[in-house]
């Protein structure tokens, strides 16, 4: 009898709930310090931070000294200098480059409302003053008025969806119940660490898999599956070639990020302790991610579009761009037909917003996922891991839905069918969970770490070399992880399999159609 591999389970909306919870549970936010140092971030910390009066806010993670704006950088010039004359700092406007893409591809009009620009803030030189904090001057802007409408907002820091056993950081910033880190600020709120989540250990662990690739012998025609996370890296699944797409562009532009030398986190897995030769936190994430799709949708072609460091995080201007040049891209692809359009966007990655009301508040992020919704493409984002009912973006914009094809949250469930995870948040704005504890999956092969057997006898005459396993080296090519990180991908595959199982759909020049039509068979829901 043939076995289908991995087995496929029901994604139901919700699990059934005896009634709602009374009030939010605080979640745990931070950050490591290789990302504070890379991003130049900061903690807003309520208790502490400048507020209005009559404000709530909630902790966050932003990039300190700069502002993203949307519209034409053309016409930002004078939106500098009133931000300047509001903060009295010096204020470097930094277009991201699509600007000029978008007027090749005739699409100018269309992008500009949420193709990011940077306003970079510093201290005016000669003067003697703190670093400046992107969140003061966004209040005090906010509260002078003259740039009222302006889509004006902080830089977040995302963070993977992708954990063990715990949340938060060892040596950065956040927040600990009080208690402060060794070299930061912190609140981890009890959950704590384990192994894999903190003090440089990646969370996944390798095992044996004595499996073929589900795409052995079929062609890669279905449905593109597009992956923003840390890249692709070796594996024998993942050949080059048609059907995968690791260098994406648009008009010969990167779309996403390219790494220096020594710094991508699929190579070799090592980029933030070069020291000790530790591999990274989130080292091989995306790989992960690739080959869930790859079980649940074997003939799915996949794009990798690299927006995160091997530490797990991601800085909100990066991913925003990378959403925008996938517009422009699809827009080229839909109306040319050279390129292969995007039909599913995997995102396991979000953060924690600052202010409630945050569904309107964000209208570069939101603006470019409701546009690659109009063009067709079915966004899944990840839910979190806090073992919190608070929202987490972009996963908590599927609530108000988008307006073309649907938007979908995704939360993960133990092994069991019948629960949710302990670690996966929670809330009706998580629209279904799927299996996200203890999956199999796929993992770079180039990966050894510095870490080496707990125990180790040689060989001796007679007897054979002995050891209790080596915990980074995934030579083997498999894993095994958990997060909502995963669920996610195994529900944008089983979406890419609906799109591939309706033939008829195929004819349908309806994208959107063809798209509500697949997310409601996997969930189990009436078309």
């Amino acid at each position: 009898m043939a076995v289908e591999f991995p087995p496929r389970l029901p994604f139901p909306r919700r699990p059934p709930e005896r009634k709602a919870p009374p009030t939010g549970r605080r979640p745990a936010v931070g950050a490591p310090a290789s990302a504070v140092d890379r991003l130049g971030l900061r903690f807003l910390d309520p208790a502490t931070a400048l507020s209005e009066g009559g404000q709530t806010i909630s902790a966050t993670v932003y990039v300190g000294d700069c502002l993203l704006v949307g519209g034409d950088p053309a016409q930002l010039a004078d939106t500098a200098s009133v931000i300047e004359e509001i903060t009295g700092l010096t204020v470097t406007v930094e277009e991201s480059g699509l600007a000029g893409i978008a007027r090749e591809a005739g699409l100018s009009d269309s992008v500009a409302a949420f193709d990011p620009t940077v306003l970079r803030l510093s201290v005016k030189k000669g003067e003697l003053s703190r670093p400046p904090d992107a969140w003061e001057a966004l209040l005090r802007i906010r509260r002078d008025g003259r740039l009222a409408g302006t889509n004006l907002g902080l830089s977040h820091a995302m963070f993977a969806c992708g954990w063990s056993d715990g949340i938060g950081w060892s040596d950065g910033i956040g927040w600990s119940d009080g208690i402060g880190w060794s070299d930061g600020i912190g609140w981890s709120d009890g959950i704590g660490w384990s192994d894999g989540i903190g003090r440089g250990r990646n969370g996944c662990r390798p095992v044996h898999l004595a499996a073929p690739d589900p795409a052995q012998g079929r062609e890669l025609d279905g449905p593109l599956v597009a992956v923003l996370d840390t890249g692709l890296g070796t594996h024998k699944w993942f050949p080059d070639g048609d059907g995968v797409i690791r260098d994406p562009r648009v008009l010969g532009q990167p779309i996403g990020l390219r790494y220096a030398a020594g710094l991508d986190p699929e190579i070799t897995g090592v980029t933030i302790d070069q020291v000790n030769g530790t591999l990274d936190r989130l080292a091989g994430h995306g790989t992960f991610i690739a080959g869930i799709i790859r079980q649940h949708a074997p003939s799915a072609a996949l794009m990798s579009v690299p927006v995160m460091a091997g530490d797990g995080v991601a800085d909100e201007r990066d991913v925003i761009r990378a959403l925008a040049a996938l517009v422009i891209r699809q827009e080229m692809a839909l109306k040319d037909g050279i390129e292969r359009p995007v039909d599913v966007l995997s995102l396991s990655l979000g953060y924690h917003h600052e202010t409630p009301g945050a569904f309107v508040a964000e209208p570069l992020l939101i603006g470019a996922l409701r546009r690659l919704s109009e063009l067709g493409v079915v966004v899944v984002a990840g839910a979190g891991n806090d073992g919190s009912n608070v929202e987490f973006f972009p996963a908590a914009f599927a609530a108000t839905g988008l307006p073309g094809a649907p938007m979908v949250s995704v939360g993960a469930r133990t092994t069991s069918e019948h629960e949710v995870a302990i670690w996966s948040n929670t809330g009706s704005w998580v629209m279904a969970y799927g299996a996200g504890a203890s999956v199999v999956s796929t993992m770079p092969t180039t990966f050894n770490g510095s870490r080496r057997s707990g125990l180790a006898q040689p060989a001796a005459p007679g007897q054979p070399a002995r050891g209790t396993g080596d915990s980074d080296d995934f030579s083997g090519g498999f894993g095994v992880w958990s997060g909502t990180s995963f669920s996610t991908p195994a529900l944008a595959g089983e979406i890419a399999a609906a799109l591939t199982a309706d033939q008829a759909g195929r004819i349908d020049s309806d994208r959107v159609k063809r798209a509500q039509k697949a997310v409601a068979a996997v969930l189990q829901d009436a078309p």
